[in-house]
């Protein structure tokens, strides 16, 4: 799937395809936390699906902006957690 935009859902079939699928958690990693992650994140969030943001699994050019990204998402947005406490949480829920 091609994405153009900073959400991975903008202008993409994703949502109808998770939708199909059942799903209702969405766990996200990538590059530039605080641009395509978080917008992606938030995205999701007003999309009513759970966000797992995994902290130490996205990255950005500085430290500041990857902590207040993942501050900002703590707040209202996601479940923000490294990936230890991730698969921590897969293994005891599924």
């Amino acid at each position: 799937m091609d994405k153009n935009r900073y959400s991975a859902f903008r202008g993409t079939v994703l949502d109808e395809m998770l939708t199909s699928c059942g799903f209702e958690e969405i766990i996200i990693t990538g590059v530039m936390t605080n641009c395509c992650c978080e917008t992606t994140a938030r995205d999701v969030f007003m999309r009513d699906y759970r966000v797992f943001f995994v902290s130490d699994a996205t990255a950005t050019v500085n430290e500041d902006l990857h902590l207040s990204t993942l501050k900002n998402l703590a707040f209202a947005f996601a479940h923000v957690l490294d990936t230890e406490s991730l698969c921590r949480w897969v293994d005891e829920n599924f």
